[in-house]
């Protein structure tokens, strides 16, 4: 072993010099899909901290996508048209493209909960008076 972090891969060129950090996420499957997506192109990179993050997570972004520092441009480029993307396509989605079997589901929803509303408080207030009764009686006072 020659010292290198990644010594272990061998004395294959592509993995001599610098791993960086190019991007965090907070989630790991969007981690992986930016992964992919350098994959594609070409450059080969991996993924940190995916299996702490996820057992504890803790608010910040802590699972990195790591890329050889001479890759770093391309990767960023690529990145950051990614980020563009997914920007645009939260702005693009509309809940005006409900159709009428949507509705007719959502119709149905609230007309449930309406129906099973009286008889959730119906049962609340016997189950309310059996707990009273329970105190009363446990305090020496008897019905």
């Amino acid at each position: 072993m020659n010292g290198d972090i990644l010594s272990y891969f061998g004395e294959e060129p592509y993995y001599q010099g610098r791993i960086i950090a190019v991007k965090y996420f907070y989630i790991e499957s969007e981690a992986a899909l930016y992964a992919a997506r350098l994959r594609e192109s070409g450059i080969k990179s991996f993924i940190s901290n995916a299996n702490t993050i996820t057992a504890f997570p803790m608010g910040n972004a802590g699972i990195g996508l790591h890329v050889r520092e001479t890759d770093r441009e391309l990767s960023l480029k690529i990145i950051r048209k990614l980020d563009l993307n997914n920007i645009n396509n939260v702005h693009d989605f509309s809940f005006h493209d409900a159709d009428h079997e949507d509705i007719a589901y959502e119709r149905a929803i609230s007309e449930q909960k309406s129906i099973n509303e009286p008889i959730l408080l119906f049962t609340f207030f016997i189950l309310s008076l059996l707990i009273f009764k329970v105190f009363i009686q446990s305090k020496g006072f008897l019905f």
